[in-house]
């Protein structure tokens, strides 16, 4: 019987894959969750432990009782602006937090490892100006992506010695609801649903909107991870896999869609401080490989995936105190 571990599980992505894990046709077995935070709402039958992954001990403890048979390893720091102002924290977590995981996982040989990266790894080889394979090779920019790239090298040196295999994913810009304002799209939305509510004025402040990204709705990145464990027993160890739509568009394109469902006209500032330096103008993923091996495809419109963030921004602030 399958025992599925997600980590981060009270995560953006984590309440968005764990579903999908519990109840998805063909998948049983038993899923579980840890992660900082209070537990989120669960499927039913998925077990929750509040465990920080530097907490080794507690960690190599909850391990050794549940014994998975996959890891999807969701926890981490995922902000490249708050890697900027914090790298220290940033390493510590994200690479402090993955050894702790390596060694407790020495109680689960023949477990299979899917080691969520990230897009951003490829850093400067963007410049090429086209979506890139999996064969493209790594010129990370920034202390996040460089933190997700040496977590890929520690894997490959380590993960042998104690039996367990590697699967390596890399998703690109993914959005959706539950999404906090640290990323993009979500931060339209919400000042775009404080604007409707009169809680703002109606100007949106907003960073470099000529940068073009691969997006992807969060349930189609949910779907491709849970797709890849359904397949662990297939997938060759080392394996790495893009997660992407292949079709980068403009941040401004973003911005005009959320204007279109918008219920109170606003202008547009850029702020300063909201521009990153060292853009990168186009940054996508090539995704052949996960479709090869999964026959996974984006399934959730553009228009749809907006009107959706727009929507959970709007609810969030109702319910706000």
């Amino acid at each position: 019987m399958r025992r599925i571990l997600v980590t981060g599980a009270a995560g953006f992505v984590g309440g968005h894959v764990l579903p999908l894990l519990a109840r998805g046709p063909g998948r049983g077995g038993r899923v579980a969750g840890i992660g900082r935070g209070p537990a989120p709402s669960l499927p039913t039958g998925v077990a929750y432990a509040r465990i920080d992954l530097l907490d080794a001990e507690a960690l190599a403890g909850f391990v050794a009782d549940f014994r998975p048979t996959a890891v999807l390893h969701l926890a981490g720091l995922a902000s490249v602006a708050d890697s900027a102002s914090g790298p220290a924290q940033t390493w510590r977590v994200n690479v402090d937090g993955l050894l702790n995981l390596v060694a407790a996982m020495r109680a689960a040989p023949g477990c299979t490892l899917f080691f969520v990266s990230t897009g951003e790894v490829y850093g400067s080889a963007f410049l090429a100006g086209h979506a890139l394979t999996e064969d493209a090779e790594p010129q990370p920019r920034n202390t996040y992506a460089r933190s997700k790239w040496v977590g890929e090298q520690v894997l490959h040196d380590l993960l042998p010695r104690i039996g367990v295999k590697l699967v390596v994913l890399r998703p690109f810009n993914h959005i959706g609801p539950g999404q906090d304002e640290r990323f993009v799209v979500a931060s339209f939305a919400g000042q775009i649903a404080r604007i409707e509510a009169g809680r703002a004025p109606p100007r949106l402040e907003v960073g470099n909107l000529t940068s073009r990204r691969d997006f992807l709705d969060v349930a189609d990145v949910a779907d491709a991870y849970a797709r890849l464990i359904d397949r662990a027993d297939d997938l060759p160890d080392g394996s790495v896999f893009n997660i992407g739509s292949g079709c980068p568009r403009t941040i401004a394109s973003a911005l005009d869609g959320l204007r279109a469902v918008a219920r109170t006209p606003f202008e547009i500032h850029v702020a300063p401080e909201r521009v990153r330096p060292a853009e990168i103008p186009l940054a996508a993923g090539d995704s052949g490989r996960l479709r090869a091996a999964t026959g996974w495809a984006p399934r959730v419109a553009w228009e749809a995936s907006l009107a959706g963030v727009l929507d959970d921004a709007r609810a969030r602030l109702a319910a706000a105190p």
